[in-house]
């Protein structure tokens, strides 16, 4: 049973009991859901909150919005809901604009260290992981050099810092349905290259390009 949502968690709150309500058969799979304004009557809210759940759910594929018709629940919906790593972004505090914008601040300067302290072994090291092993996905190979530039900086509270985003940051990336770009591995490298070339300005340059396409994906 749906009812008025909470003011201090509004979108959470709404997400929640929405995301509640499927998974209780409340809406059948395919089915079509009320429209924003008797959803917004309903949870007491502006059709603008609703609208922004229902888009957040939509781009999950847990909703399919049929222009002209409304909007339905995907078939899939449960089983969609069913990740756990999915369901936690849904119910993040943080919007992935400001995970974005942590990643800069933090990868940033993790890279510009990291060019400065690198050692021979690491910049070796690092070379291999961007060649990758057979049968490794190219998220696996991602994550991988995101991590070692992190080690590379030297700082231990940075790289405890990050540790404690990642689960987020993927989480996020399966809820957004980010698909890494045909460019990512080129990005890869050149950011590999300045830290090689130590350059610590042209390695940061190349970390900022290569985030911002995953900010400027989603905006």
């Amino acid at each position: 049973m749906l009812k008025r949502a909470n003011r201090s968690t509004l979108h959470g709150d709404i997400m929640q009991q929405m995301i509640k309500a499927i998974q209780e058969r409340q809406w059948a799979p395919g089915s079509k859901l009320p429209s924003e304004l008797e959803l917004a009557e309903t949870f007491g809210v502006s059709r603008t909150s609703i609208r922004e759940v229902l888009k957040a759910l939509a781009h999950s594929g847990v909703l399919e919005a049929h222009p002209g018709k409304g909007t339905f629940l995907s078939p899939s919906a449960e089983e969609i809901l069913s990740g756990t790593k999915l369901t936690a972004a849904m119910f993040s505090e943080y919007t992935y604009t400001e995970l974005i914008e942590v990643r800069r601040l933090l990868e940033g300067q993790a890279v510009y260290w990291a060019t400065e302290r690198a050692s021979p072994e690491d910049i070796a090291r690092l070379e291999e992981l961007l060649k990758g092993n057979e049968g490794e996905t190219s998220f696996e190979i991602h994550d991988k050099f995101h991590t070692a530039i992190v080690e590379m900086s030297g700082n231990r509270l940075l790289i405890k810092l990050m540790a404690s985003l990642r689960d987020e940051i993927v989480a996020q990336r399966e809820f957004h349905n980010v698909v890494l770009p045909d460019t990512d591995r080129q990005q890869q490298w050149q950011i590999f290259e300045a830290i090689k070339s130590r350059s610590p300005k042209k390695a940061f340059d190349a970390m900022m390009k290569h985030i911002n396409v995953f900010w400027e994906k989603l905006a």
